[in-house]
């Protein structure tokens, strides 16, 4: 009698789909998995200073990539890309030494299933790059594929996929929030961006290597998953439930992942293109703290989602030079439900709809008040920083950032 074959789930995300509640939520509770028969392999030996490189397995996804930009011949590319992420990857040089370590690591535990979770591996990308490199994500879904057969795993492919327009939305905040350059302005990040939109275009690498029944795709959506991404992938992916007495992680910055409103966005983009001439006296994590306190009970003026950069109009438009790949994506991956892809209508609320005016000193004001009480709960350097803060709103009241 054959024995089963190890199952390996590889949740690729999409970005801006919760994957780190739900990177937190394996991590917290690895050692119960463990005891289940179920592996989330992290190394509790290794620091790594961001966080989310600690709970998920980004660096799967750094060797990916690096062995993926040397297969399609982009030699200067994965040189430098190694440079910055080899430090990150250590003990691993390769994608097969990680495998190695995974597989001796189960076979301690004696588990039958292995999950791996890494959003970056959706389109080879990380959400703070705005073009796609088609021919890196091909070689790396192949390069992922051959390992899983190398080592006789039973592959699924676990994604959460976001509607395209709220996609666009979060995508452009988090680069703001995250990227080296943060200056682009909306158009031309949408205009680049365009082709990391085409879902189903994405999918279909994944699809072509790992087979079309080895994908389990949801829709990111309320409607979808009511009790949310932890809750759906137990019950979608492992097929049971959670624990009654397994508790929620306790909420950390960058799991909460807050969102800030487009006035945020705008400051930063502002104090990064004057840093050259001594700006800025404001960090951008100043800035970005200030949207949890907002959110406690301030909501920003002119919101955090697409709607703040996209007529109703605009949106409707984006969504029907989709709805073809949606409808496939429907028709190939969710055959049983008989519905469309995503259940939320889109938007009609065009006469309620003002374009944003553009960032005032007032409003630029009230958020350094903001990050400046903060400032003061701390101790002299804070006391000094935030007394350099109001030098910065007079300035920003003179106009020399508007």
């Amino acid at each position: 009698m054959t024995a089963a074959k190890v199952k390996i789930i590889f949740h690729i995300g999409q970005h801006k789909t919760g994957s780190k509640a739900l990177q937190s939520f394996l991590y917290l509770h690895s050692a119960a998995l463990a005891q289940r028969g179920i592996l989330y392999p992290v190394d509790q030996t290794v620091h790594q200073k961001v966080r989310a490189y600690q709970i998920s397995h980004y660096r799967l996804f750094a060797l990916l990539r690096h062995e993926a930009l040397q297969a399609c011949g982009q030699a200067n590319a994965a040189r430098h890309y190694w440079r910055e992420q080899r430090a990150i990857c250590r003990p691993y040089d390769c994608s097969r030494a990680m495998f190695d370590a995974i597989e001796n690591e189960r076979r301690r535990i004696g588990a039958d299933t292995i999950i791996v979770s890494a959003e970056d591996l959706f389109d080879m990308q990380t959400a703070h790059q705005i073009d796609l490199n088609m021919d890196c994500l091909a070689a790396g879904v192949k390069i992922l594929s051959e390992l899983a057969r190398a080592f006789q795993y039973q592959p699924v492919v676990v994604t959460y996929v976001r509607r395209q327009d709220h996609l666009l939305g979060a995508h452009y905040v988090q680069y703001v929030k995250g990227s080296r350059d943060p200056t682009i302005e909306f158009k031309t990040f949408a205009r680049t961006f365009a082709p990391r939109l085409d879902t189903y275009r994405l999918l279909a690498c994944w699809s072509t290597e790992f087979g079309a029944d080895a994908m389990v795709v949801r829709p990111y959506e309320r409607a979808a998953m009511p009790t949310g991404i932890v809750a759906d992938f137990f019950e979608c992916a492992l097929q049971q439930a959670i624990p009654s007495d397994w508790m929620a992680p306790a909420p950390e910055r960058e799991a909460v992942n807050t969102t800030p409103g487009r006035d945020q966005v705008e400051l930063i983009r502002h104090l990064h293109r004057r840093r050259g001439s001594g700006w800025p006296l404001l960090r951008r994590a100043q800035i970005l703290d200030t949207t949890t306190a907002l959110n406690w009970g301030v909501t920003t003026k002119h919101g955090s989602t697409i709607a703040a950069w996209l007529s109703p109009a605009q949106r409707r438009q984006l969504l029907l030079d989709h709805t073809e790949g949606n409808a496939r994506i429907a028709q190939h991956y969710l055959p049983k439900t008989k519905t469309p892809l995503f259940s939320e209508p889109p938007p009609h609320d065009d006469a309620s709809w003002q374009p944003y005016s553009g960032l005032s000193a007032q409003d630029t004001a009230a958020i350094i008040r903001q990050v400046r009480r903060q400032l003061f709960c701390g101790g002299s350097i804070k006391w000094i920083a935030a007394g350099a803060l109001f030098f910065l709103s007079v300035a920003i009241l003179m106009g020399i950032l508007v």
